[in-house]
């Protein structure tokens, strides 16, 4: 036991040598440490230093810094005394022979010594370039000094410089006042046709700064560089056309020629204008200032025009009737106002046209002329309009060979001659009654109505919708007449008799319509009854012949009754 004691005991001793051993090194280390750090202080103070004394010595040296130039005369590394005169005689030599410009775009200034009395103050001038760079402490002192060797400075001479500033203001003012020019802006202006533009460019407006410009030369004597000074005006700017406006307002769509079911006419097509905004504002970019340039409208013309519409919806002849009238002036002038007034008629599919409608009332302002009509009591009398019936007739019996669909019809009180009996339609303005129709088809119908070689004639034009076609037939079922009646004038003599009114004949017709396709084929069949009325002769007569006495018979003893006139008897 007592030999591992010891044992231990001597490693132990072994162990705390070495830490011992570590430590005396440890803290030798940190020794080390410590006084580097010192000695890097002692190094950085030592410079700071030596460079604040070196700042001390710039601040304090009577040498110009390196690269200073005086009015353009390097004076860097002299003393004052050296400088002066060099820098006086130089900057008297330059600015007593040199003269300034100012070259503008249109024009020349000229700044020469005479005027301006450029002069220097060699001491302040001196003074001022001794002072530069060691204005700011020592260690700025420094900075400067080393940059200096690098990048030259030009002193500035604000106070030591002398020169007549109000001449060169004076001269800067009146050239700007006579350079001026104010901008005149782009014009633009529509022809009286609206087919195009002129567009007169306009031109940017002008002026001369005049402080930026006199600090430039103010600077330009400061340094002593009279290199000349290209200097340029203000633009003031325009305002240009606005192409984009004009391009809205006058550019339009074409359109083609089309029906206007309301107004009932085809419209005539209406031409498009345009132009090409992109490359006429690209012109306009590169046009002269002042310059002119027109700008044309290109007209872009329909496709459809209102001919080719016409004969589309219209070109078909759907049918056409004529009706034969007497020769009688006022009457044949009526048949033509009322044709005219139909004429060019358009029925959509589905209206209904009104005869009364469509012709309106029929008097002496609208030219129509007095013509025989039937008055109330069925007598022949004059009437404004007379006659037009005729007209209405034709359409009706034109509308019977279309199987259009009836709407109302009356036939006239008596039978007449121009179209067959049962196919007549009978209008008066006064008692409304009308002869209407409805287009019962699935396009528009077109009316064309006329007169001419003695004839009523009505054709309706369309689209033909099918190949269907219509016979038109008729039967008088019966007949009646009237007695002859009597009108005694007794203003007219004895045995008197004279025709006052013809006799019409009365009758009961049937008309009867037959409608077939285009294969024969009866698709429908229809019966029309009209009654005619019957009118008597009527003889206006005179005075019945007055009765005689009998022979036979006395004649009375009347002294008061006068015996028969010998002529009376017979």
């Amino acid at each position: 036991m007592a030999k591992k004691g010891k044992y231990e005991k001597t490693r132990t001793s072994a162990a705390h040598k070495a830490v011992r051993k570590s430590n005396v090194k440890t803290a030798r280390g940190g020794r080390g440490g410590i006084a580097a750090l010192i000695v890097g202080l002692v190094l950085i103070l030592t410079a700071f230093g030596g460079l604040y004394a070196w700042g001390v010595l710039l601040v304090k040296g009577d040498t110009i810094y390196p690269n200073v130039r005086i009015a353009g005369v390097e004076v860097g590394g002299l003393t004052l005394a050296a400088a002066r005169g060099e820098v006086e005689q130089a900057v008297a030599d330059a600015y007593a022979s040199n003269t300034l410009e100012v070259r503008l775009p249109d024009q020349t200034l000229a700044f020469d010594p005479e005027q301006t009395n450029v002069a220097l103050d060699g001491e302040a001038a001196m003074a001022e370039a001794l002072a530069y760079g060691r204005s700011d402490g020592p260690i700025k002192a420094v900075l400067n000094y080393v940059s200096s060797k690098n990048r030259p400075h030009n002193v500035e001479l604000e106070t030591a410089l002398e020169l007549d500033t109000e001449y060169i203001r004076t001269l800067i003012a009146q050239t700007a006042k006579n350079s001026r020019q104010e901008a005149r802006n782009s014009r633009a202006e529509v022809s009286t046709d609206g087919k195009s533009i002129v567009v007169t460019k306009g031109m940017p407006g002008r002026f001369l700064d005049e402080e930026g410009l006199y600090e430039a030369v103010y600077s330009a004597f400061q340094s002593g560089d009279f290199t000349p000074l290209e200097w340029d005006y203000v633009e003031i700017p325009y305002v240009e056309a606005e192409l984009a406006q004009y391009h809205s307002a006058l550019t339009t769509e074409v359109q083609d020629a089309r029906y206007d079911e309301e107004a009932h006419e085809i419209l005539e097509g209406v031409s498009g204008f345009q132009f090409d905004l992109e490359a006429a504002q690209d012109r306009l970019a590169a046009a002269e200032y002042g310059s002119q340039m027109t700008i044309l409208l290109e007209e872009i013309k329909p496709e459809l025009d209102a001919e080719t519409l016409n004969a589309r919806m219209f070109g078909d002849k759907l049918e056409s009737r004529s009706s034969p009238y007497v020769n009688n002036a006022n009457r044949t002038e009526n048949l033509r106002l009322a044709c005219e007034a139909i004429n060019g008629t358009i029925i959509n599919p589905g209206e209904v046209f009104s005869f009364n409608d469509t012709v309106g009332e029929r008097t002496a302002e609208k030219g129509y002329k007095p013509a025989t009509i039937y008055g109330g009591d069925g007598e022949s009398v004059d009437g404004v309009g007379g006659g037009i019936c005729q007209v209405a007739s034709t359409i009706y019996y034109t509308t019977l060979y279309m199987d259009l669909e009836q709407v109302m019809r009356e036939p006239h009180m008596y039978q007449v001659t121009y179209v067959p009996l049962g196919m007549d339609a009978t209008v008066y303005w006064d008692s409304g009654l009308d002869y209407k129709f409805r287009n019962n088809r699935e396009n528009p119908i077109k009316i064309q109505a006329n007169v001419d070689g003695g004839y009523v004639n009505i054709t309706f034009w369309g689209v033909k919708e099918n190949d269907n076609y219509v016979e038109m037939t008729n039967k008088v079922l019966e007949t009646f007449t009237s007695d002859d009646v009597e009108e005694v004038d007794e203003t007219q003599p004895v045995g008197y008799r004279a025709l006052k009114q013809s006799a019409y004949t009365g009758a009961k017709v049937e008309a009867y319509q037959k409608v077939y396709d285009g294969n024969g084929k009866l698709l429908k069949e229809k019966t029309i009854t009209s009654t005619y009325k019957s009118r008597p002769n009527i003889y206006v007569v005179g005075p019945a012949a007055p009765e005689l006495p009998d022979p036979e018979t006395p004649w009375p003893e009347d002294p008061e009754t006068p015996w028969p006139d010998e002529d009376y008897w017979p």
